[in-house]
C-alpha cells in the first residue's frame, strides 16, 4: 500500500527502542532542551533558564531577576564596554 494510515504509524517506540512513548517524549524533549541551550551559547544570547537553575543551586535565599531584567543586565554587561561579569 502506498499511503499508510497517518494516525497509525508503521512502528512504535516500544517496537523500536523498547521504551515507552513517555519516555521517548523525555527524551526527545531533553534533547531539544540542550540543542536550545547550545545554540543560544553559539549566538551568545542570555540563557533565562540556566540563570534560573544556577541562581536556584547557589544563591537560594534570594529572589531571581526577572526575565526582562535578566536581559537587560546580560546587554548591559555585553555592550556598555564593561565586559562579562559573574555573580560568583
Amino acid at each position: 500500500m502506498l499511503l499508510r494510515d497517518v494516525l497509525k504509524p508503521a512502528l512504535s517506540c516500544t517496537e523500536v527502542t523498547g521504551v515507552t512513548v513517555d519516555e521517548c517524549v523525555a527524551c526527545a524533549r531533553s534533547a531539544a532542551s540542550k540543542i536550545r541551550g547550545g545554540w543560544l551559547r553559539i549566538l551568545g544570547a542570555p540563557d533565562y533558564r540556566a540563570y534560573l537553575a544556577h541562581h536556584a543551586a547557589n544563591h537560594a535565599g534570594s529572589l531571581p531577576l526577572s526575565e526582562r531584567e535578566f536581559v537587560a543586565t546580560y546587554l548591559a554587561h555585553r555592550f556598555n564596554g564593561r565586559g562579562a561579569q559573574r555573580c560568583c
